[in-house]
């Protein structure tokens, strides 16, 4: 268990998963509707990787009172992380600018490990993303793509940071940025609702954070499918966000695509 820096307690309930779900849009049913979670490879519902992102986000914030900004963000999501289950966040850093990350289960397992970089948005958004020819896997097809637009208010801000109790001072005061976990759960929505859709499970995530987004403010989230491993039923898509039509954060996922419930024709 990392703990170099800090290390915090957690437990989160099914009223966590309902609430990131309200703010983010992504009602995806393996983390709010128990009885689809209890016919998955879960067997009940499971947290949203972008609100287990956020969490971790608000808990490397209250080490410091300094405010924290995030330069680039990636994930592995190892094992799922339940409801009621009694967890440990642990964080390490030998220069302060990059973080290791850990959440770890009541049984000693590591479900999400991670690394964050500290420091001002930056870097040229990418101009376009590679295609990797492959065959269909239940309708998906290299180079779909779906996106959603949603508004953001301070009141969402709000509520987000008291969800997840994160102290960073830029998420407060009459024109807060918006954190992390909340632009990110764009991504969750598109990803969890509609391409691949209701029943994907993320895998991993890598986010890379151009410009701050001030609320209120319009974002708009696309993502594209780049791989498919039918064989394994994964699969890989680009992701972007924007405001205005300037790119805030762009990334790349791996999901597992097998239990969706809605596949696309073919």
């Amino acid at each position: 268990m990392l703990q170099g820096i800090r290390e915090v307690a957690a437990v989160f309930t099914q009223r966590h998963f309902d609430e990131y779900a309200r703010l983010s849009g992504d009602d995806n049913p393996i983390h709010v509707d128990p009885a689809f979670a209890a016919g998955t490879r879960f067997g009940r519902t499971v947290a949203h990787g972008m609100f287990l992102f956020s969490t971790l986000q608000a808990a490397l914030a209250g080490h410091d009172a300094a405010p924290v900004r995030l330069r680039s963000q990636s994930f592995v999501f190892r094992a799922p992380t339940f409801t009621g289950d009694a967890l440990l966040l642990g964080f390490d850093s030998e220069d302060g600018v990059t973080f290791s990350e850990e959440i770890t289960n009541s049984a000693g397992q590591v479900t999400t490990s991670g690394v964050a970089v500290v420091g001002e948005p930056g870097g040229s958004p990418p101009d376009g993303f590679d295609l990797a020819p492959s065959g269909a896997f239940k309708g998906l097809e290299v180079g779909m793509t779906a996106g959603r637009t949603k508004h953001f208010t301070r009141a969402d801000v709000a509520d987000f940071v008291n969800l997840v109790r994160d102290p960073n001072p830029l998420f407060a005061g009459g024109s807060p940025e918006m954190p992390p976990g909340l632009l990110a759960g764009m991504e969750s929505w598109v990803l969890g609702v509609d391409l691949p859709g209701r029943g994907t499970n993320w895998l991993k995530q890598t986010f890379v954070y151009h410009y701050p987004v001030v609320v209120p403010a319009t974002v708009t989230c696309t993502v594209t499918v780049t791989r498919i491993r039918a064989d394994k039923g994964l699969v890989n898509l680009a992701t972007r966000s924007t405001v205005d039509d300037r790119t805030v954060v762009s990334g790349e996922t791996l999901v597992l695509a097998t239990d969706i419930t809605d596949p696309r024709p073919a």
